[in-house]
């Protein structure tokens, strides 16, 4: 295909990132409320490196969308997909992300 092919892709996406990392950090925000006991500065080094990775999995969209189109040329026709990529994709990753804050700020007792 040609450039703007690849700009369409782009522009698709990338409106939608801002979303997908809103619903993320409202999931980890939730997730912490369930039982913070304390929050240091190493837990923003944790949150910023989530953060970081949700965003290269994010884009994981984009990169299959331009590899099906060079190598399948377009054939799998995965653009009619995007929508459910997007939401499956968004929801697995809050839950994911819910459960580990929710884990890893909920108190634990020592016996």
């Amino acid at each position: 295909m040609t450039v703007n092919y690849y700009k369409s892709i782009l522009s698709w996406w990338e409106p939608k990132r801002i979303w997908f990392n809103f619903l993320v950090g409202i999931s980890g925000i939730l997730g912490m409320l369930t039982g913070i006991s304390q929050f240091e500065f190493t837990d923003l080094l944790g949150v910023l490196a989530w953060g970081i990775l949700a965003n290269i999995l994010f884009s994981t969209g984009i990169l299959v969308e331009i590899l099906e189109d060079y190598y399948f040329k377009g054939k799998l026709k995965l653009q009619h997909f995007r929508w459910t990529f997007l939401v499956i994709g968004t929801l697995l990753y809050c839950t994911l992300t819910f459960s580990y804050a929710a884990y890893y700020y909920t108190p634990f007792i020592d016996f």
